[in-house]
């Protein structure tokens, strides 16, 4: 089965496997991501992709540690 990517130089939103969720440009050559802090991650290290997200949350297993963004939950 081919997974879907998205378009080389697409911005799209990624979710991390800690369950970050970021903005981040699509560079299909090198198969990365790159939010904006600059750090590229390798798209076999991210959790999924989307089109349809509007914000940066965090979800992590530390709810008191915000990481670019805010909390999703109390």
């Amino acid at each position: 089965m081919d997974t879907v990517k998205p378009v080389d130089g697409e911005t799209v939103w990624i979710e991390s496997p800690e369950g970050r969720h970021m903005e981040a440009v699509y560079d299909a050559r090198a198969d990365t991501y790159t939010p904006h802090d600059g750090h590229p991650i390798a798209a076999k290290d991210i959790a999924n992709w989307s089109r349809q997200e509007h914000e940066n949350t965090d979800i992590s297993d530390d709810p008191s540690e915000a990481i670019r963004g805010k909390l999703t939950r109390d």
